[in-house]
């Protein structure tokens, strides 16, 4: 049966623009076009604040708030492997995870410089 599901993942009152750049450079990563919709099996759509669709994710992926403030991954994952998905939702977490720590550093006064290798992300903060 096709329906929306929620993911639920451990970022909690996120800065919303941080979780939109997070999202477009994995969508530049994996090829896929930046959505504010996703829709179901049967065309339902849903308002995201931001997501993804591809050849994977044809329907789309998207990322809402709910209004606990926790970040929740979203989409009709019907026939889309469980391992894509989960892809998807640790590229998010690494992705936000860097952007708020690096704006963080730059507001505490550091430059910051990151760089990824492989699959990690590494960040560099340093003082003049």
């Amino acid at each position: 049966m096709s329906h929306f599901s929620i993911i639920k993942i451990s970022i909690k009152n996120p800065n919303v623009q941080l979780l939109k750049q997070a999202v477009e450079e994995i969508a530049r990563e994996l090829g896929a076009e930046v959505v504010n919709t996703v829709r179901d099996y049967y065309g339902n759509t849903l308002n995201v604040i931001t997501g993804i669709r591809n050849n994977i994710f044809y329907r789309g992926i998207g990322i809402v708030v709910n209004n606990r403030g926790e970040v929740e991954i979203v989409g009709d994952f019907y026939r889309i492997p469980t391992s894509e998905v989960e892809k998807f939702k640790q590229l998010l977490t690494q992705y936000y995870t860097t952007y708020a720590l690096t704006s963080s550093l730059v507001q505490l006064g550091y430059s910051v410089q990151t760089q990824k290798v492989d699959d990690k992300i590494y960040i560099r903060a340093f003082t003049l």
